[in-house]
């Protein structure tokens, strides 16, 4: 058996003790998300016993028939179901995977090996048996208590619509009535249903203002598919929403005076160099708008101006003036909000960017998409093994078709580069010298050889003659995988006996060069971005590092830093600083600010990664609306010189809201004033609504500024999972993993915290969100016509964040006094923590029950994109099972404890 699926029988799996067997835990937990037949074979039953299990637990056949898209897109929440429940050849069964299929998704799946604690707990086979009575009766309490839950599946699939079971609790985050049911995965048709169309005006034309409510004809010239397609995107658009008809003519004709009695939109491209592609200007006239560009490019965007102005202010009027926009960050990247991680482009239906997703983000002012990848899965590379690149040729048309569908949205793509990859010792048999640094019995390639700089060189020139649509490269030179000598060197200590001689900022900038050269040559105007992430004093580095490395980069790469890395904090009175994934820690930082300076100084062109939708603080939700926040990030990013953004990691990808509020910062718009966030939020919702969520989100945002940061709090700490992480009233012993399972590790999500600190900041936080929640709902009564959705979308979104803040705090609570209760001997005070455990208890349920009511409202919830969904329906009911089966048991201590 491979290495990665061996198991210790000294760490054995957790008990699930609100459940009576083990075999009912299963196919609770695999119920609509594993076939029933695969299920029953899986557990050597018939699908008549499992359906009959089922039955007895309250499950209802409804919520199966979704299982075909859990295996292709929610295959790591099926993992981590499993993972303390059956050994790995019934998961295997149940994946209908090879050994070899779920090694590599353990390696290669953004480290899942690692988020899920780089083990496998002990586990005997589980097999069907007929329940004794004892076991029925439990399961006879167990389907009671979910009957008293909304079944969201018959809910939605009898009536259409969700039950309005919100309880009215503390949050007040219950279900509106006539919610909507939402299956999972749903948010993968989001973009293809229509925009609303406006019933009426809200207002008439005020003086100056240009009717677009009118039919228009557009001159323009023959153009390739950017244009074309954006052309045709624009018209299409306008008469859904507007419900009037504007025709395309081509190719252009000159309008003559007086000839034509419809208006014109008259496109003009003329070559520019001192413009920039994407640069524009819009001149709008009573029978005459001219859209000007250098390039198709500039054309589409300010089609999109025109579209985003109109929709902003819900009326189809322009002022009339000129408006010349020029483009201020002219490379935004991001990750895409749904993609399966490890190998999406070798099946087409698992398309990572589908036609409308490139759509909205392309609205979002969004120009480049990015791919993880492993460079052998590409293209062959001389001294590697055939077989390891088995299928590259599926890969790189995959890659290629995307590049082209990209293309008529102006965004290109981009692949993620951490090279070279490690090897086990076995490899390097025949070639003992390419063998570099050497631990746990792999080895990097030692870059600093000849033959391994020539492998990563002329791979990267292949991986553009196959791919030459391909945008560029962001490459990480430090953590992350083995790749050099130094990329995962404690304190920079390599056991290498070449590179040992060498400075870890010499070899990263050398890597980085070769990966460069390996481009340019064959696509010189390839942009690769050289990521500092890593750079930092745990792996060996110091500023001068930093800088020394910066100098010997090779001309034209990009220097990208992230940009709130090392900022110092101080919550709670504890002091500590940022490593990355922030967002209530506002960057940038003096260590970004100075690796730009020294990028600047020698004419290179410098980005920020930044995260402006979610962060590992909070990513069970699509986006935290603390928009002041993000205004004063931008704010910052425009006096440090950066001319590039990367938007996300593989989390923070959705198209919303916030990406809106950020793309006014993509350009300068000479006279035209940003539009301040209360000014956006007018336009949106309307006047009194507008003003009212944006303080809302003021509120928020000051909030989310105590989240206690550390980057212990954002990998281990149970935020991101919020109600779905069980409570254990004996303590488990197992170590919290890296945004894998939180377990009730207090010790690893605390991190610098003292534990009482750290529970009053999470209280703190949660509270001052509940502030502005309260202040966000207040909002709905004032809303225009027409806002509702994006409304909802913006309370589900803050509801969801609260929820998952406030269960932080009782989970932390719970652990603190269980903790106490342990070591308690006096009988008051067990009897005191005993009923305060009980009450935590009551609460936590409570949450679980109002996330799962916002779960069937909207699919997005619980999901991200390298983790799959952190939680179900189905999860979120179990933790109302568990936290019953612990009230009864405190209950009986209690009554043991109360006895003379």
């Amino acid at each position: 058996m491979m290495l990665e699926l061996r198991t210790d029988p000294d760490r054995q799996a957790l008990p699930i003790p609100h459940f009576p067997t083990r075999m009912q835990a299963v196919v609770w937990r695999n119920w609509g998300l594993v076939p029933i037949k695969r299920l029953a074979s899986a557990l050597g039953a018939s699908e008549k016993q499992i359906k009959e299990v089922a039955s007895g637990l309250g499950l209802e056949v409804s919520a199966t028939g979704n299982e075909e898209i859990w295996l292709k897109r929610g295959y790591i929440t099926i993992i981590r179901a499993n993972w303390h429940l059956l050994p790995f050849g019934q998961l295997l069964e149940l994946l209908g995977w090879t050994e070899a299929q779920l090694v590599f998704t353990l390696k290669e799946d953004d480290f899942l090996w690692i988020k899920l604690g780089s083990f496998k707990p002990w586990t005997e086979p589980v097999r069907y048996r007929p329940l004794t009575a004892e076991e029925q009766e439990r399961t006879r309490q167990i389907r009671e208590t979910v009957a008293g839950l909304p079944d969201l599946q018959r809910a939605g699939t009898e009536s259409g619509t969700g039950t309005a079971s919100g309880s009215g609790t503390s949050s007040g985050t219950g279900s509106a009535p006539g919610a909507m049911f939402e299956k999972p995965f749903a948010f993968l048709d989001y973009g293809r249903k229509p925009d609303m169309r406006h019933r009426a005006q809200l207002r008439g034309p005020s003086p100056g203002e240009v009717r677009l409510d009118i039919p228009w004809t557009i001159e323009a010239p023959d153009g390739t598919s950017i244009l074309d397609s954006a052309l045709e995107r624009f018209a299409e658009r306008h008469e859904r929403i507007w419900g009037t008809k504007w025709i395309v003519q081509k190719p252009f004709a000159r309008i003559m005076s007086g000839e034509t009695s419809q208006p014109v939109m008259r496109i003009e491209i003329a070559a520019d160099a001192s413009l920039r592609s994407e640069d524009h200007e819009v001149i709008v006239g009573t029978d005459l708008i001219t859209i000007r560009g250098a390039a198709e490019t500039g054309i589409m965007r300010g089609l999109q101006w025109i579209a985003g102005q109109t929709g902003q202010g819900k009326v189809p009027y322009l002022m009339a003036g000129t408006y010349a926009r020029t483009t201020k960050f002219d490379l935004r990247i991001i990750y895409s909000y749904s993609a399966v991680y490890g190998d999406p482009l070798l099946t087409p239906e698992s398309d990572p960017y589908p036609e409308d997703l490139l759509e909205r983000l392309s609205e979002a002012g969004v120009n480049g998409i990015w791919l993880q990848s492993v460079l052998y899965n590409f293209v062959p590379l001389d001294g590697l093994p055939e077989g390891m690149s088995a299928d590259w040729e599926k890969r790189i048309a995959g890659l290629r078709l995307l590049a082209a569908r990209a293309a008529k949205y102006s965004i290109g793509v981009f692949l993620y580069c951490n090279e070279p990859r490690s090897m086990p010792v076995a490899f390097f048999a025949d070639k003992p010298d390419w063998q570099g640094h050497t631990e746990d019995g792999s080895a990097t390639m030692c870059t600093s050889h000849p033959g391994v700089q020539a492998l990563l060189r002329d791979g990267i020139s292949r991986l553009f003659r196959e791919a030459p649509e391909l945008a560029g490269l962001f490459t990480i030179t430090m953590s992350e995988n083995w790749t050099h000598c130094y990329s995962r060197a404690v304190n920079g200590v390599t056991n290498c006996p070449r590179c040992a001689l060498r400075r870890p900022g010499e070899v990263a900038a050398e890597v980085n060069g070769i990966i460069a050269e390996g481009a340019f040559r064959v696509k010189p105007e390839a942009r690769i971005l050289c990521w500092t992430w890593g750079w930092a004093p745990s792996w060996g580095w110091t500023e001068k590092e930093i800088e020394s490395a910066i100098e010997k980069l090779p001309d034209n790469v990009i220097v990208m830093a992230t940009s709130e890395e090392a900022i110092p904090t101080n919550v709670a009175g504890v002091r500590g600083q940022v490593a990355d994934y922030s967002m209530s820690v506002v960057g940038p930082g003096d260590k970004s600010l100075r690796s730009w300076q020294a990028a600047q100084a020698r004419g290179l062109r410098t980005a920020a990664k930044v995260q402006f939708n979610n962060t590992w603080e909070c990513s069970a939700v699509p986006f935290l609306p603390v928009f002041q926040l993000i205004e004063e990030h931008l704010d910052r990013l425009s006096e440090s010189g950066v001319t590039s953004l990367m938007l996300s990691w593989t989390l923070g990808g959705y198209p919303s809201l916030n990406l809106a509020l950020a793309a006014d910062y993509y350009w300068e718009s000479g006279s035209l004033a940003k539009p301040s966030i209360r000014q956006r939020m007018e336009d949106r919702f309307g006047s009194a609504a507008g003003r009212a969520i944006a303080d809302a989100s003021a509120a928020l945002s000051g909030a989310f500024r105590q989240f206690p940061f550390d980057l212990a709090v954002l990998y281990f700490a149970p935020q991101n999972f919020g109600p779905a992480n069980l409570l254990h009233l004996d303590p488990t012993g197992f170590e919290a993993t890296m945004i894998g399972n939180p377990y009730d590790d207090l010790k690893s999500w605390r991190g610098i915290y003292p534990a009482a600190r750290f529970a009053g900041q999470f209280k703190k936080l949660a509270s001052g969100w509940k502030k502005g929640l309260r202040m966000l709902q207040a909002a709905e009564k004032k809303l225009s016509p027409g806002s509702e959705r994006a409304f909802e979308e913006l309370t589900t979104a803050a509801s969801a964040a609260y929820l998952h803040f406030y269960s932080a705090f009782l989970q932390i609570a719970f652990v603190r006094t269980r903790d106490k209760y342990v070591a308690a001997r006096s009988p008051s005070v067990r009897l005191k923590a005993c009923r305060r455990l009980i009450d935590i208890a009551r609460e936590e349920a409570g949450n679980a029950r109002q996330l799962y009511d916002l779960v069937g409202r909207d699919s997005r919830i619980g999901f991200e994109a390298s983790n799959h969904y952190y939680y179900t329906a189905q999860d979120l009911r179990e933790k109302t099972l568990n936290c019953r089966h612990v009230i009864e048991e405190l209950h009986r201590i209690e009554r043991q404890i109360a006895a003379p």
